[in-house]
């Protein structure tokens, strides 16, 4: 059996040629840690690499063109082939969502930009809100995911009430305690019930929402008009601006019990007394 063949070593031109990474690359990513030379003359300060280490410089090159950092590179690099493909997934995963987040954020601007006395956004209503008893479901959720997951807690709790015999008359609401963001934030779902006089089970939260004035908006129940909400956020906070009035409290989204292909949002308010 012959022995393995030595692997030859390379100029930093000739290495620089077969990874189609610069010098300059090359040089910090020794500088680095990242890639080191397999040899340095000492006397002129030449880098040699050995050929079996192209393979890891075509993988440094291709992973800089995902912009990643070098201190992700050399997390990838030095793991093993299953454990760094895992960990690629995940990168790619958070480049998807962070992509789609700038490209909200782009879209959002646009709405900024264009906005204008000729085109207000959003029509704001006014609308009263009768008092009521609720019960309260707080659950986590992010933007993409509040319609899917406000609906699945709906069911959770009406399943919930139905099982104690609790009357749960009208519509439900989410309570946006945290902007919905890409980050999971506390949302609350308040589901209506009319009380009996012995006290509510162990688990089961219940709390007045009283009268109020609202703003409202309805906006259609799909990922395009959702992934817009803080622009009609931003719209009904105007409206109250020019009108003189403050927020009361965190926007609610109306949820009717029989899914309608809309959202309507409301938002208490009250006259501002610091305006006359």
């Amino acid at each position: 059996m012959s022995a393995p063949r030595p692997s030859r070593l390379l100029s930093i031109g000739e290495f620089a040629a077969a990874t189609q990474l610069t010098a300059k690359a090359l040089r910090l990513y020794d500088e680095q840690d990242l890639l080191r030379p397999a040899a340095t003359d000492a006397a002129t300060g030449y880098r040699y690499y050995r050929s079996d280490q192209v393979v890891t410089g075509r993988l440094i090159r291709t992973l800089r063109a995902m912009d990643l950092p070098l201190v992700q590179i050399a997390e990838l690099t030095a793991g093993a082939g299953t454990i760094a493909q895992t960990r690629l997934a995940e990168l790619a995963q958070e480049i998807d969502r962070r992509y789609a987040r700038q490209k909200r954020a782009f879209q959002e601007t646009l709405l900024l930009l264009r906005r204008s006395e000729r085109d207000p956004g959003p029509s704001v209503t006014q609308t009263g809100r009768e008092p009521m008893t609720v019960t309260v479901w707080p659950f986590a959720t992010d933007l993409a995911h509040f319609i899917v997951r406000s609906w699945k807690q709906l069911q959770h709790a009406t399943r919930q009430l139905a099982a104690l015999r609790l009357q749960a008359p009208g519509t439900a609401y989410c309570a946006l305690l945290d902007p919905l963001t890409d980050e999971e934030g506390t949302v609350e779902l308040l589901v209506p019930v009319v009380l009996p006089p012995t006290t509510l089970p162990a688990g089961i939260t219940a709390r007045p929402l009283p009268a109020s004035r609202c703003a409202t908006v309805t906006i259609r129940a799909d990922m395009t008009s959702v992934l817009q909400l803080h622009a009609t956020l931003d719209a009904m906070f105007d409206w109250f601006d020019r009108r003189g009035y403050r927020a009361v409290d965190t926007p609610l989204v109306k949820l009717d019990t029989q899914y309608a292909g809309s959202i309507e949002i409301l938002w208490a308010c009250e006259s501002d007394p610091g305006v006359k």
